[in-house]
């Protein structure tokens, strides 16, 4: 029988380290770590008191009971409890604010003729280097028809943006100089690169820009025209294409999809998360090159960032990567958009996913489950504190706990993951049976939607996702 002191320590880190993008920076996360005290002997118990991994638990007791606030434990015999080191698991914003699109530019009759000659010269190339094996494509299944045509005059002129004849048009019932037409253009866009994750180069106009045209005189008849077309072509699309499939094949091809949907979603699940690392320094940098960088993109995760670091990505790159992913493997899936955070008040931007399995829709965040991020917040107190970096390289280095962690937001329902609270199966109690601890916090992930402020216009997309209410799979 061991007697448990439940006591909430509040986890705090001078370096401030994050499982996924959401949340403002500097964040606390409170763990839950709570003392056990076996029916022993108090000089066996006090022997007892140093974990693996330390070097002697002693001095760090000492000092931790001569000052209040370091970050060390008191040995169990002294019956005090000091803060414990731990991690801010949110805190960073990566995912970029969404910017209104250009207004469409009126083109004369002069314009229009060159646009239409040039549509009649074009001819498409006999094998596109766009691949994409998806079943079903979600976003545009939930469309409406004018936003239907937008997205396929757009895919079709993306399909070779290196010829610049390469023009498409959209017919559509909305004027395009409406206000109602930037929200067709909004949903079409954004809809449209979340469905096909291989246009990365696309995204935020990373590497190529769309333009759009409209006739100064349309057909009338409450018919309006909108041209698609690229000022400037686009130069690295076959290198850079080539490598982002030869990437994805390389990925697939030692994941087993014959076995059952379920299974194959969580192999490629625990295999992206394994090869993928954090972006840090992207996800820190507001500027430009930050908001532009190929971290954001499934070719960030899958290939490499705009530094040539491979597999390196934010939120919004693992969560298009697993997508794309799954699509490849005949799964359908869908990139959602919102923000997440410890809570409610420190939610920031963020990206995760949903996943359909046997005909339910089940929500997994690959980017947090990464324990990876976790690894480098404990290396980082072990000169500081090593009484508490034993703990929790021991934690972090146990098989089963640590598979624990990187499946815990994985095939959960919109209602579970909006607002997490991890149980008492994300306790760890250490091996000298002294603490339990645990490194899952509880979090919340909430949808963008027309309240999300910053994130008002990806709520017209998110309008359309599908909620995930399945429960037969659960990976516990």
């Amino acid at each position: 029988m061991r007697k448990f002191l439940g006591v909430f320590l509040s986890m705090t880190l001078a370096v401030s380290m994050l499982a996924g993008c959401g949340g403002s920076t500097g964040a606390s996360q409170t763990g839950a770590a709570q003392e056990t005290e076996a029916k022993e002997d108090k000089a066996e118990e006090t022997a007892e008191a140093e974990p693996a991994g330390t070097e002697s638990a002693e001095p760090a007791a000492a000092d931790a009971e001569a000052k209040e606030e370091s970050q060390t434990v008191a040995s169990a015999s002294e019956g005090k409890l000091q803060p414990l080191a731990g991690f801010n698991l949110s805190g960073l914003n990566g995912l970029r604010p969404m910017e209104e699109m250009d207004e469409t530019n009126e083109l004369t009759a002069e314009d229009t003729d060159k646009m239409d000659r040039a549509m009649r010269a074009y001819t498409p190339p006999a094998d596109s280097l766009l691949i994409n094996k998806a079943k079903n494509y979600h976003y545009y299944s939930e469309m409406s028809r004018d936003q239907q045509a937008m997205y396929d005059a757009m895919y079709m002129c993306a399909s070779d943006p290196t010829n610049p004849d390469n023009v498409t048009v959209a017919n559509i019932s909305v004027d395009p100089t409406s206000a109602d037409f930037a929200e067709v253009l909004l949903v079409s866009y954004w809809g449209l690169l979340y469905d096909h994750p291989e246009l990365f180069w696309l995204y935020n106009g990373i590497e190529a820009d769309m333009s759009f045209g409209a006739p100064y005189q349309q057909p009338g008849n409450g018919t309006y025209m909108v041209y698609c077309y690229f000022e400037e072509p686009f130069d690295d699309f076959e290198e850079m294409m080539t490598k982002f499939n030869d990437a994805a094949d390389e990925f697939l091809a030692d994941i087993d999809l014959s076995k059952s949907e379920e299974v194959v979603a969580k192999d490629i699940h625990d295999k992206l998360i394994n090869e993928v690392t954090y972006n840090t320094p992207v996800m820190e940098d507001t500027t430009e090159n930050g908001y532009s960088n190929l971290a954001h993109t499934a070719y960030g995760a899958l290939v490499e960032d705009n530094n040539g670091t491979p597999h390196y990505a934010v939120c919004d790159g693992y969560s298009q990567a697993y997508v794309y992913l799954l699509q490849q493997a005949g799964i359908d899936a869908a990139v959602i958009v919102g923000v997440a955070g410890n809570t409610e008040a420190d939610a920031g931007g963020h990206a995760w996913s949903v996943v359909n399995l046997g005909g339910d829709w089940y929500e997994v965040d690959s980017t947090w489950d990464d324990a990876g991020t976790l690894d480098e917040a404990v290396n980082s107190i072990k000169d500081s504190d090593p009484f508490s970096y034993g703990y929790y390289y021991e934690a972090l280095t146990d098989a089963e706990y640590r598979s624990k962690l990187e499946h815990a937001l994985c095939y959960l329902t919109t209602a579970e993951i909006t607002n997490y609270v991890p149980d008492d199966y994300y306790n760890y109690v250490t091996k000298d049976q002294k603490y339990v601890l645990s490194l899952s916090s509880s979090s919340v992930h909430e949808r963008a939607s027309e309240n999300t402020a910053g994130y008002e216009n990806y709520g017209l997309l998110m309008d359309l996702a599908p909620v995930a209410e399945g429960v037969a799979f659960k990976l516990r």
